[in-house]
């Protein structure tokens, strides 16, 4: 958005006299290691923190750690603005739909303001939560569905690689898949794609591998053992070494091809 294009975020808040801040940002450095951006926006003398006061708010869609969510919170807070830690699921296509999911925690009135009826979360969204009144309540919660997502995608990469390594016609096994209980939306569609290799992007490798991470990172943290993720995460690194980084995460199958 609009402060991520700017040298100085301020300076955007102060033009164009914003009393609502929306932003989602992630990136990565040459180590591999996910920058904050959410935090650069939002931090030091020219972040969104240093133009908050009183009568704004502050609005995160950044899937990041629970951590810098806490830290970007006590910022914009500290000010008196009104801050809402609001992840959001969905891909490019929901965005234009309208059918992106929000999980929210913070300011609860900021919240109920946000998502009635014509305000911005409702129109770019289908369904909305409030997980608790703290920023980490949505960073935990954001994490379950990428880990369902991840591995769940994972999982019918390596399906169809063992299909078509076995002598089977990956479409029929798909149309198999699609009509049994296990059919569902995004297997028909990201099945197509891994047996089309059509891996233009709608959410990309990168951005999975990175929500895996933090969510191993989050078992670790909580002493929890998570093998099936970390087995998955490994694929889509090795998709990434393969330079797909940018592509679909259906481009995780490709990480069985020799």
């Amino acid at each position: 958005d609009a402060a991520t294009s700017q040298p100085r975020p301020t300076r955007v808040i102060i033009l164009f006299r914003c009393r609502r801040v929306t932003t989602t940002r992630t990136q990565w450095n040459r180590a591999r290691r996910p920058l904050r951006r959410s935090a650069a926006v939002c931090l030091g003398p020219d972040g969104v923190a240093a133009a908050a006061k009183p009568g704004k708010d502050y609005l995160d869609h950044s899937t990041i750690d629970e951590a810098t969510g806490k830290q970007i919170a006590a910022a914009v807070e500290a000010t008196g603005a009104r801050f809402l830690a609001a992840p959001v699921s969905g891909g490019w296509r929901d965005a234009a739909a309208g059918e992106l999911l929000f999980v929210c925690g913070g300011d609860e009135t900021l919240f109920n303001e946000a998502t009635a009826p014509g305000a911005s979360l409702d129109v770019m969204g289908a369904k909305h939560w409030l997980v608790g009144p703290t920023a980490a309540g949505p960073a935990r919660a954001k994490l379950m569905l990428q880990i369902m997502m991840g591995t769940y995608i994972g999982a019918l990469g390596e399906m169809l690689a063992v299909a078509e390594k076995a002598g089977l016609a990956p479409g029929q096994v798909m149309d198999m898949l699609d009509n049994s209980a296990m059919g569902n939306p995004i297997t028909k569609a990201k099945g197509k794609l891994m047996i089309d290799g059509d891996y233009a992007p709608n959410f990309q490798v990168y951005l999975q591998q990175k929500d895996l991470r933090l969510a191993l990172q989050l078992a670790d943290d909580l002493e929890l053992p998570a093998p099936i993720t970390a087995a998955v995460n490994a694929q889509y690194i090795k998709a990434r070494q393969k330079g797909l980084g940018n592509c679909d995460f259906a481009a995780v199958r490709a990480a069985y091809d020799e």
